[in-house]
């Protein structure tokens, strides 16, 4: 994988009014979305090598994760910095953090291509589905090496390729049925997925040491769960809300039929493909 060929992204204004508008779709889902997101936050803490004491800088933590998480492993002793380059994400995280009683965690709006913290002051750096956003991914990772102190940490998690995460793909597919002139840009999250390419950005960001691993899932669900309802709401609602219910129910109707490949009997076998690049900075 070569970096020239992934490392420019997509307009960082465009981004910024994008998740702008996604922001309360998210607020809403996100409760109720903890216990899925605890499948890719432990992982993602565990390869980070995140524990007791540390202090760790969360990028675009969005509504509150993986940073919430990190705040109730690093304890009363550790401190987490949660970021976003959206105010109204980071609001939603700050109530869930009130909610939670967890005192060891501060929210502050940042880019990550120019954070605005000093060299080494953080033992671990993370970023959970946000390096894909960035314009220039090298510039991001490089601000995470500079803010990493000696011996720390840094790790960084993307989706994989398009095609292996049923969820997205599905949703793609039915958006289109709908709306052939007007669908968002699914693949922008996909950008970083192919294997090796998180590696390879790691390597030209300053890290002497990168590693990238490979995470999957096959999750089997119920034909009678609506499953795909968050993935619509924190996607495409803000794309929808001025939509008739009629466009959504023929939406559910797409979304249902797309499906069907991968139904067997009672139950959808689906699938999902995540990569980790975990940097480390010498001691």
């Amino acid at each position: 994988m070569r970096v020239k060929d992934i490392r420019q992204g997509p307009d960082k204004a465009r981004v910024f009014e994008e998740w702008r508008g996604r922001a309360r779709h998210w607020d809403a889902w996100a409760d109720r979305m903890a216990k899925m997101s605890d499948r890719f936050n432990q992982p993602l803490i565990e390869e980070t090598g995140i524990r007791l004491g540390d202090k760790v800088l969360d990028l675009a933590s969005g509504t509150g994760e993986p940073a919430l998480s990190i705040a109730r492993t690093v304890g009363p002793e550790g401190r987490v910095t949660a970021t976003d380059l959206v105010p109204d994400m980071l609001e939603s995280g700050a109530r869930r953090a009130r909610e939670a009683a967890l005192d060891n965690i501060a929210f502050e709006v940042a880019d990550m291509e120019s954070l605005p913290f000093a060299d080494g002051e953080f033992d671990r750096v993370t970023c959970r589905f946000g390096l894909m956003f960035v314009p220039d991914p090298v510039r991001a990772l490089a601000q995470a090496h500079r803010v990493l102190a000696a011996g720390g940490t840094a790790g960084f998690m993307v989706w994989g390729p398009f095609d292996d995460t049923t969820n997205f793909f599905v949703l793609r597919q039915a958006f289109l049925d709908l709306f052939p002139d007007e669908a968002p840009d699914f693949e922008i999250p996909f950008r970083l997925g192919a294997e090796g390419a998180l590696k390879a950005l790691f390597a030209e960001a300053g890290f002497a040491e990168a590693e990238e691993r490979e995470l999957r899932f096959a999750p089997e669900i119920p034909a009678t769960v609506k499953f795909w309802r968050p993935n619509v709401a924190m996607t495409l609602g803000h794309r929808l809300e001025n939509e008739p219910d009629s466009v959504r129910a023929a939406l559910e109707e797409r979304i249902v039929a797309r499906l069907e490949p991968y139904r067997e009997r009672d139950v959808y076998r689906l699938a999902a493909h995540i990569r980790i690049g975990i940097g480390r900075r010498p001691a």
